[in-house]
Formats: structure tokens, sequence, C-alpha cells
């Protein structure tokens, strides 16, 4: 149930937020008071994956849904902001703002994309300066300075990079398990349970079952659970993997710390994404690994979510000022 529906008629100016990563679309409706009106989700909000028309396909699922749970008719909002992964380039935001607009979610013109890290910095810092993580199905870090610099370190993808995210451990579980089969590697309780949860008779039949179709990456990013519980049950190389990519992502944090300039005070970091925010155990270990590398860096719970910071940014583009108390009302219900 939404939590104001009373302005949201006609003619009352609305925002939306939208929030795409490797898992999921999410969509949030917000009125010029910061009020939730309602949200929607759908499948995978990254266009590398996906591509163009399922990307659309999904947009439109969640901004329905969104609507829905307002009870109200899906209409165009007069301010969008899309924080998505996979727009690095000017030619892959114009994509999805094309799509956006097409699909109807904004009127033309009141559309913005940015990567998915504007996003999660506006929510996890709650619109302050500081270093935001991302540490879900991939991986990347984002940060500003005072002076409204900003930088960004990993993010490439997971062919190249995306270190310490899901995919990263998922992938590091098979890895460790095909080693230990073929006695390249140390024993690890990885090894029966990559067999058990892909249905594998042989553990030659890994490379098929996970490198081909569609969703490969979600896939191999499904595996990451196999190491949380593993290093939780004490097998050594499921913690030798977590430790590992706690140490990549400060790795990232540290280069867009050096980057900046945050003068002489203590830097605020925020891990958001979902395995950053749901598994506690890794959490702290990322959490040390950033405070040992970065001096003077502080890790901080993230104030709202990605999504709550694309709705932020979204208030923040409606026509006129936004009235008073909007944003920390917005914020308020991250």
């Amino acid at each position: 149930m939404t939590e104001s529906t009373a302005s949201a008629t006609a003619s009352a100016p609305v925002a939306i937020g939208i929030d795409g990563g490797g898992t999921s679309t999410r969509v949030l409706l917000v009125d010029g008071e910061g009020r939730r009106l309602g949200e929607g989700q759908s499948a995978s909000g990254n266009l590398h994956d996906v591509g163009a028309s399922r990307l659309a396909a999904h947009v439109q699922e969640a901004w329905r849904g969104a609507w829905a749970a307002a009870g109200l008719e899906p209409r165009p909002a007069d301010s969008v902001f899309c924080a998505m992964a996979s727009v690095g380039t000017p030619r892959n935001r114009e994509a999805v703002r094309d799509l956006v607009t097409r699909v109807g979610v904004g009127v033309p013109g009141a559309v913005e994309v940015d990567i998915d890290l504007v996003g999660a910095l506006a929510g996890g810092l709650g619109g302050g300066d500081g270093i935001v993580l991302i540490a879900g199905t991939g991986s990347s870090c984002f940060g500003r300075d005072g002076s409204g610099s900003t930088f960004q370190s990993g993010g490439w993808g997971s062919l190249l990079d995306d270190v310490g995210s899901a995919t990263w451990l998922g992938t590091g579980a098979m890895v460790a398990a095909i080693r230990a089969f073929d006695g390249r590697g140390p024993q690890t309780s990885l090894e029966g349970r990559v067999m058990e949860t892909l249905g594998l008779e042989h553990m030659r039949e890994l490379l098929p079952a996970i490198d081909g179709g569609a969703e490969v990456r979600s896939r191999r990013a499904a595996l990451a659970r196999l190491v949380t519980e593993e290093a939780q049950a004490g097998d050594a190389e499921a913690r030798r993997l977590l430790e590992e990519g706690a140490d990549a992502l400060a790795e990232c944090a540290e280069a867009v710390f050096g980057r900046l300039d945050f003068g002489d005070g203590p830097v605020e970091v925020a891990l958001t994404g979902g395995l950053g925010q749901n598994v506690p155990a890794y959490r702290d270990m990322v959490h040390r690994a950033v405070e040992g590398q970065i001096p003077g860096a502080r890790c901080v719970e993230a104030r709202a979510t990605n999504l709550v910071g694309a709705a932020l940014l979204a208030l923040e583009g409606l026509p006129g000022t936004a009235a008073p108390g909007a944003y920390a009302r917005l914020l308020g219900i991250g």
C-alpha cells in the first residue's frame, strides 16, 4: 500500500527513480513532497546483458507495477532519473533515454540517464560527498569531493573486472572446484557444492552448464552464496575468496580516493548492492579492508537504497523548487 496517493492527481507533479542492475529493474514513484507513492520491480536492468528491447519490457513492467501499487492509472512522470548499469557511453545512455521515453515512463525531455553509481552515491550518502562501493551482481566504485569533481574505478564488466562482486565470487567458486577436482588446488567443500547446485553428475559437465544461453552472468552470480555459506562453515578456500574480494574492492576505493581531493577530514565510504549489504560477514571484511587502505576513511551504513537515490535525483529534476522537507522525507524511506 502507498504512503500517500492523495496528492498524485492527474495534475500534480510526480517523479520517478529507476535503478537498473544485473539482477533487477526497480521503479519508485514519488510526489513533489518526497512521499513514496508506489514501487515496481522486474527482471534485469543491465542493457549489455538483456539488450534494448528486453530492457524496455522490464522498465515498462516495473513502471506499471509502481503505478498499480499507487492505485493510479499510469501516466508519464514530470521528472525521471535512471541510474543504470552498462550506460558508461553516451550512445548507451541515449539508447536507454529513448526506450524509457518510448514506453511512456516520462515526458520527452524529462528523462535523465546516468551510471548506477550516481544513484548509489546519492542514496548511500544522502546526497553528500564521499565514496560509494557497489558490490552486487557486478561491482564498481565512485566518488565525489567537495569541489564537485568525480571519479570512477572498476565497473569494467564480468569479463575484465567486477572484482569482489557476486559474479566474481561465483566464478571463483567454480575455479576453486575444478582446481580441487584435477589436483591443482587444495581440497574444498566448494567442489561438491558446485556440482550439487548445478546438478552435475561429473565435473566435466561444468563448462557447458554455465557457458551458454541467456543470463550467463546471473547464473554465475547465483553461486556466490556457496562461497559465503562455506566460508561460514570453515572452508579455507571460500574464506580466501572473500578476503581477496574485500581487498580488491578496497583497492577500487583507494584509487578513487587518490584521484579526488577530500581535504584533511574523514571521508565517508558507503557499501551498497545486494552482496555488500545483505552478507554481514563480507560487509565487515570490506569495511576493514577499506579503512586499512585509506587514511581517514570512515565506512558508514548506506543511508538509503540506490533506488531511493535515483528517486532523489528525479525529485531534484522536478520543475520549480521542491517542497520544504521533500528530500529529507524521501531519504527517510530508505
